[in-house]
């Protein structure tokens, strides 16, 4: 605080007579906050390698010996000259000058032919293109594979392997901000093939970047600016989220950020902090919660890190020489006794680091086994047409059951645009019916509704342009929607947003359940107003800290879900005449494998109770089913990837699925999800089409066309 005050009073230029008094109590500030930067948070250096040849050490990533980890060696590059393989005493071994490599990274088993080999990608600095290497074991030397053209002028690259499709990947980046994603192949001559993926723009000076391959998170330092948290799958899009500022734990700029490994999710995103000659760490987990600072001290002749740059840690042991795991940084600054030379690596035990700060210490992550997700991939078949705006338009679907034609059967689905509102569509896909009549972000049915002397389906959406209700019924001859309401039913909360219907079974009426952005949950009943429309009353009214959306209601065992976006899934009772209070929370977000923020949420039925409740994953890309009865315990996860004819799912909102056998096109049942970038070709949102047999045989979930969701209740 002593420190700011006096920045202050030179920024206003306040130094007249007591110039030298004032400049004097800043410097002593400057050399106290300094001092307490270290206090208890300065670790000792093990070692320093040989300099690196062309004065531009800048990335390193560790090998290990498939046998003996002794002989394990660290890989640095040289942006200015090369390729360096460095032995654990820090001897250069052997070093590439055919390429100045900015930034390298490394995954094991790439499938290479009948093998499976370790590959390194090296991207060449302020040059569109990538080499490739791999590594003998015995002569512990790199070998060239092959060279390919990027899009970008690389600043930055980083290597990710899914836990999902087993795909191997690499981003490149440019100092302007300009990311690709690479699909990394090899070819029938053994030569490294990439496909491009992805492309997005970060928005400013990109230094570094790494991915947590169990999370599938991408994490890039954007120098003066921020550290950014991406999703690292081809379909996550652009969403992202804030890891740090500068002016948060960020001083002036950031640059190298790698990842600590640990068993059971744990570990650490550590990133340079480059003008305060520190290390930042991040919780791994969660929302990478800031846990604290070090630096590297001089250690007799050997002199203190600054301006770190490229940095890598490992937690496995590295033989003797490193029981504990290691920590390896550029030193940009190498000073000698006499004079400064030429920039290299510095190594530090991580069992210090951890000391040092509070942190654990794991030595049984091994990085040569390849991450398993525990989520299972299956494969959409069909898909909607787009929606008309190239916005975030496409949100919530809901099924519709023909009364005797089941191949007749419709989607309806939302666009939430001002022009928007609600369409339908065939099974395969092509659009039936457009509704212009708002931006309806939500949409949820019933059947058996008695209304004008007949039973209907009724269909209600949360229209956010008239903050109301929207309320049809779906004429079975003609298979379109028309208005029903009596009335322009206008919400008393803040603004709508999500919505389901509840059809009691006790008493027979029908209720929709609207919730809006400030928390509140509203249950209102529907009627016939005696003039063949519907009318509602407000009935109850419950409440969440914050935005809930997505919510689906068990009709037969009389539970309501709510999904609250940041914090998880709640279970209430249904009924109005029951407590207001949740019964239970079913999820938390951000802890595996519910990742914020949770939107759709549908039910599974099947005979005596059976079923699930599905939840849609947005933050991860990943759909989450818990058994429906009991606690509603987890069951698994599955993801939706990129088929023959139709991509992949991601950043879903809303999400339906139906048991019931819907004639040729899904004789097993349906599961239908909103997909927010639809790629390949790319296009806008749209709604994908996933046989539920398909899930069940991928999770080992039960199939069961003959419960009749039209049933309830009659």
């Amino acid at each position: 605080m002593v420190m700011c005050y006096c920045y202050a009073y030179l920024q206003k230029g306040i130094l007249s007579h007591m110039k030298k008094w004032i400049w004097s109590l800043f410097l002593i500030c400057i050399s106290v906050n300094i001092a307490v930067a270290q206090s208890g948070r300065g670790v000792e250096i093990i070692l320093e390698s040989d300099v690196s040849p062309g004065d531009g050490a800048s990335s390193a990533v560790v090998w290990v010996h498939p046998t003996d980890a002794n002989l394990s060696v660290f890989i640095g590059t040289d942006d200015n000259e090369g390729i360096g393989v460095y032995d654990l005493s820090g001897k250069l071994l052997q070093f590439l000058d055919d390429d100045a490599i900015g930034q390298a990274d490394l995954r094991y088993d790439f499938p290479m032919g009948d093998t499976t080999i370790p590959l390194i990608a090296g991207g060449v600095k302020d040059r569109r293109k990538v080499v490739f290497y791999t590594i003998n074991p015995d002569t512990r030397q790199l070998v060239e594979i092959n060279k390919i053209d990027v899009g970008v002028r690389h600043t930055s690259l980083c290597m990710y392997r899914s836990p999902v499709t087993g795909g191997f990947y690499a981003f490149v980046m440019s100092e302007g901000g300009e990311a690709e994603q690479y699909l990394l192949t090899a070819d029938e001559n053994g030569k490294i093939v990439g496909e491009l993926r992805r492309q997005f723009e970060v928005g400013g000076e990109v230094e570094s970047c790494i991915v947590d391959d169990t999370y599938s998170n991408l994490y890039i330092t954007e120098g003066e600016v921020a550290i950014w948290r991406y999703g690292a799958e081809p379909e996550a899009g652009i969403r992202r989220r804030l890891v740090d500022i500068k002016g948060g734990n960020i001083r002036d700029e950031t640059e190298g950020i790698t990842i600590y490994y640990a068993s059971e999710g744990q570990g650490y995103v550590i990133v340079a902090n480059e003008q305060a000659n520190s290390f930042l760490v991040y919780e791994r987990r969660g929302d990478n919660a800031f846990i604290g600072e070090f630096s590297l001290i001089q250690t007799g002749d050997i002199d203190a890190v600054q301006e770190p740059a490229g940095i890598y840690v490992l937690s496995a042991p590295l033989g003797d020489a490193f029981p504990n795991g290691v920590f390896i940084t550029t030193d940009d600054v190498n000073q000698t006794a006499t004079s400064t030379a030429n920039t290299n690596f510095k190594l530090a035990d991580w069992g210090a680091i951890a000391d040092a700060l509070g942190l654990i210490t794991d030595i049984n992550y091994n990085p040569r086994t390849s991450i398993q997700s525990g989520v299972v991939t299956v494969r959409a078949t069909h898909e909607t047409q787009p929606v008309q705006a190239g916005v975030d338009a496409a949100d919530d679907p809901a099924i519709w059951i023909h009364p005797t034609d089941p191949n007749l059967s419709l989607i309806i689905a939302t666009d939430k645009t001002p022009q928007g509102g609600l369409v339908t569509y065939n099974l395969d896909g092509t659009l039936r019916q457009k509704l212009p009549i708002g931006r309806v972000n939500n949409v949820d049915l019933r059947y058996n509704f008695p209304l004008g002397g007949e039973l209907v389906t009724i269909v209600v959406g949360t229209n956010r342009t008239e903050n109301n209700i929207a309320i049809l019924k779906m004429n079975a001859d003609t298979r379109t929607l028309e208005n029903v309401a009596a009335r322009l039913i206008v919400s008393e909360a803040q603004e709508v947003y999500g919505i389901c219907m509840y059809h009691s079974i006790i008493t027979g009426e029908f209720y929709a359940i609207p919730n809006s952005v400030d928390g509140v949950i509203e249950q209102y009943r529907l009627f016939d107003n005696g003039a063949g429309l519907v009318d509602a009353e407000l009935v109850r009214t419950l409440r969440l800290d914050s935005q809930p959306e997505g919510c689906v209601a068990d009709d037969e065992l009389g539970f309501l879900y709510v999904g609250e976006e940041k914090v998880g899934i709640w279970k209430f009772y249904a009924e109005p005449d029951q407590p207001i209070t949740p019964i239970a929370q079913v999820a938390i977000t951000d802890s595996n494998p519910l990742t914020a923020d949770v939107e759709g949420l549908a039910i599974y039925y099947a005979q005596n109770g059976a079923g699930y409740l599905l939840a849609s994953s947005q933050g991860s890309s990943r759909f989450v089913v818990y058994d429906r009865a009991g606690d509603n315990p987890l069951i698994g996860v599955f993801s939706v990837i990129e088929g023959t004819m139709v991509d992949g799912i991601s950043g879903t909102d809303g999400i339906d699925v139906t048991n019931f056998s819907l004639g040729d096109a899904f004789p097993t049942g349906v599961f239908v999800a909103q997909d927010d970038l639809n790629i390949n070709p790319e296009d806008n949102q749209n709604f994908k089409l996933v046989s539920w047999g398909d899930i069940a045989q991928a999770l080992g979930l039960i199939v069961d066309t003959t419960f009749d969701p039209r049933a309830i209740g009659r």
